[in-house]
C-alpha cells in the first residue's frame, strides 16, 4: 500500500520496488502511507518533517529489521530531497491545469482510430485523437487546437489522451493483450523536466507495459528542444516507450534534432497517400521514402488510407501498416470495442 503526497515522482517508483523486496526477504508486512502502523520508521522530508511512514507490521521480534527499516526510509527521504531540489516545472500531475477550463459550450473528449496490417486488416494499435464535444456536434482539432498554444496545455492534452488510451487498453486486456496505443504530443510541448515521470506514474497507475505506448511526436509549432528536454524523450524511451514521428518525410532532418533520441516509426502524410493513383513518378517518389525509412529502421504508418487501391499499393511499395476510412472512422471507446472483434476490411 502507498499513501502520501510525498511519494510521487522518482520516490514512488523506488518505493514500489523496495516494498517488493522487503516483502520478500523479511516474513513482515510493510506498509508506506501517511499514518503510523506497528512500528515506524519515519521518512523525513526536505524540512525534516515526517508525512509518511515504513510501517512493519510483524510477529515476533522486530527488533532485527530496525536496521533495514531505517535504512529504507533513509534512501527514500534523499529520493524525495533530491526530487525537492529539482527546479521541475511539472513534477506534480495535479499541476496541469484542466481541459475545460476555457471551453465554455463543451469538453475535450477522446475518440480512438485503429492502426492496421495492410495485409491482413489485423488490428496492432489504437491512436488517441482529442475532439471537442459541443451541443452542436463533435468537433475536430482545427475547431479548437489553436488554444492549446503554451507547454503547459500541450502537456495536460497529452495527459488527458494518454490516461484515456491506457484506461482503454486496461479495459481490453483480457480480449486483446497484445493491443498497443498511441498519444500524440508536440514536440514544442516537451518540458526540461517531468515528462518521463508522468508517463511512468500514469503506466504504474493502469499496469500497461510501457512497450504497449508509441508517442506520436508532433511539429504542428515550431520548436527548439533544449539539450534536458532531449533527455527528458532519451529517459521515456529507455522505459520502452516507442516515439514516432508525424512525417516521414520530414523525419530524416528531425531525427537530426534529436541527437541520441531513439525513433522507432514515422507517419506517411494523407497527402501522399492521395497521389498514389497520380501517375508513376508520384509512386516513385512514395517508394523512395519508404526505402529509406526502412534503411533507417524506422516502421512507416500511412494516413488518409481510403480506397482498397491505396492500401493494396502501399503494400505493395512497401508500407506494412496503416489507418483511414477504408478500417474505421474516428469513434467513442464505446463503440470501438465492438469494431475491433475481427479484422477491418472485408476483402481479407
Amino acid at each position: 500500500m502507498l499513501g502520501g503526497n510525498s511519494t510521487d515522482g522518482s520516490q514512488a517508483r523506488v518505493s514500489r520496488y523496495l516494498l517488493d523486496y522487503l516483502h520478500a526477504t523479511t516474513d513482515g508486512t510493510w506498509i508506506l502511507g501517511p499514518t503510523r502502523v506497528g512500528t515506524c520508521f519515519p521518512v523525513l522530508d526536505p524540512n525534516g518533517e515526517a508525512r509518511t511512514y515504513l510501517s512493519l507490521n510483524a510477529e515476533g521480534d522486530h527488533a532485527r529489521y530496525e536496521e533495514i527499516g531505517v535504512a529504507v526510509a533513509a534512501a527514500l527521504a534523499a529520493i524525495g530531497a533530491a526530487e525537492a531540489r529539482r527546479p521541475a516545472p511539472m513534477n506534480e500531475l495535479q499541476k496541469l491545469p484542466s481541459l475545460d477550463d476555457g471551453f465554455e459550450g463543451g469538453r475535450i473528449v477522446t475518440y480512438f482510430q485503429p492502426i492496421v496490417a495492410l495485409r491482413t486488416g489485423e488490428v496492432v494499435a489504437i491512436e488517441a485523437l482529442a475532439r471537442w464535444q459541443t451541443p452542436d456536434g463533435v468537433l475536430p482539432p482545427s475547431a479548437f487546437i489553436e488554444q492549446f498554444n503554451n507547454q503547459h496545455l500541450m502537456l495536460a492534452l497529452f495527459d488527458h489522451m494518454l490516461e484515456s488510451a491506457l484506461q482503454f487498453l486496461a479495459d481490453h486486456k483480457h480480449r486483446m493483450p497484445d493491443l498497443s496505443a498511441a498519444v500524440n504530443l508536440e514536440l514544442a510541448g516537451i518540458p526540461e523536466f517531468g515528462l518521463a515521470d508522468l508517463v511512468s506514474a500514469r503506466l504504474l497507475e493502469f499496469g500497461t507495459d510501457p512497450e504497449s505506448l508509441t508517442i506520436e511526436l508532433n511539429e504542428r509549432l515550431a520548436y527548439q528542444l533544449s539539450a534536458p528536454a532531449v533527455e527528458e524523450l532519451r529517459r521515456v524511451a529507455s522505459m520502452g516507450v516507442k516515439l514516432l514521428l508525424d512525417d516521414v518525410a520530414a523525419s530524416f532532418d528531425a531525427i537530426n534534432r534529436l541527437p541520441g533520441v531513439p525513433i522507432a516509426g514515422a507517419k506517411l502524410d494523407r497527402r501522399y497517400v492521395n497521389q498514389l493513383t497520380a501517375g508513376d513518378h508520384e509512386q516513385h517518389v512514395i517508394r523512395s521514402i519508404l526505402e529509406r525509412a526502412a534503411a533507417a529502421g524506422i516502421d512507416v504508418i500511412a494516413e488518409g488510407v481510403e480506397t482498397q487501391t491505396q492500401c493494396d499499393r502501399l503494400e505493395r511499395l512497401g508500407c506494412h501498416f496503416g489507418q483511414g476510412y477504408l478500417f474505421a472512422v474516428p469513434q467513442p471507446a464505446s463503440s470501438l470495442a465492438a469494431v475491433l472483434e475481427s479484422p477491418l476490411a472485408a476483402s481479407w
